[in-house]
């Protein structure tokens, strides 16, 4: 009886190893935000890229069928560009005076997420598999770099301005750093703006709600890996969000204003992230 109960356990810890693998993953993203663009401008979101790297585990529940789990780190953004009418709020003192004009506005944002995604598996053949399922992430690192030129026609007021954008720690009215920018001469005043600008440096603190990403996005995944060996393989994967990633209570308009009270304008629009993975993995 000893011998049936050693050859049992041991006949249950190899199906258990063969049924079992873990793994590791790293690779390239190439995403941006889908969502409604204003009309009359030249605006648009393009492919930015990034990087990813995780470990995942897979159980088989079936000869060509697996359930796998995957912890990543994972970089997802966009490039956005805009061109057309636009308008600037000039910081004087505690409030802002509403400049109107044409702003260009070359912008990378890079938002750095814990994702998790869940998949199902099926084995085609030995160098073939596809999946699909969904994924949840958490947004841990929200960044954005670029520049925005601003010009008023009927005066000479042109500027340029760089956007150093920490989206969960800029606070209202904050710069990226203490260097003076452009002097503009704006309501009989000269006003000194910065030359780098926070995240929310057109902001007072009673306007400021929240940040500008939502802290939470889960969607979509499906793609297929193929296998060069046992263990090593490349990988393409597309994945669709399905939530908003802006907070609707911080996303404005940046083509006009509300002139009658001096406000900005909400968009409230729908942006999600899209995009594709490519990546080399190796599985034990």
């Amino acid at each position: 009886m000893r011998h049936l109960f050693l050859i049992v356990v041991c006949c249950g810890v190899a199906f258990g190893m063969t049924a079992q693998s873990f793994g590791i993953r790293a690779g390239l993203n190439y995403t941006k935000f889908s969502g409604p663009l204003e009309s009359g401008v030249n605006e648009k979101y393009s492919l930015s890229n990034g990087f990813h790297f995780g470990v995942n585990y897979a159980y088989k529940i079936a000869d060509i069928f697996s359930i796998k789990g995957e912890a990543l780190y994972t970089q997802i953004g966009s490039s956005y560009n805009y061109d057309g009418d636009s308008y600037y709020k000039v910081p004087i003192g505690n409030a802002f005076v509403y400049e109107k004009g044409k702003s260009t506005i070359e912008m990378k944002v890079s938002n750095a997420y814990i994702s998790i995604p869940v998949t199902f598996q099926w084995q085609a053949s030995k160098k073939l598999e596809f999946y699909a399922g969904g994924y949840a992430s958490f947004l841990i690192g929200p960044r954005g770099n670029g520049t925005v030129y601003f010009e008023k026609d009927t005066v000479s007021l042109y500027f340029k301005q760089s956007l150093i954008h920490n989206y969960s720690k800029d606070q209202a009215g904050g710069i990226a750093t203490n260097t003076a920018g452009s002097s503009v001469y704006v309501d009989g005043k000269v006003v000194t703006l910065a030359r780098d600008a926070g995240a929310y440096y057109n902001y007072l603190a009673n306007e400021k709600d929240g940040n500008l990403y939502n802290s939470f996005d889960a969607g979509l995944t499906f793609g297929a890996n193929y296998y060069i060996n046992k263990g090593f393989y490349v990988g393409f994967k597309y994945n669709y969000g399905l939530l908003d990633v802006t907070n609707n209570k911080m996303d404005r308009i940046r083509k006009t204003y509300d002139e009658a009270n001096n406000k900005s304008l909400l968009a409230s629009d729908f942006d999600r992230n899209v995009g594709f993975e490519v990546s080399f993995g190796f599985r034990f």
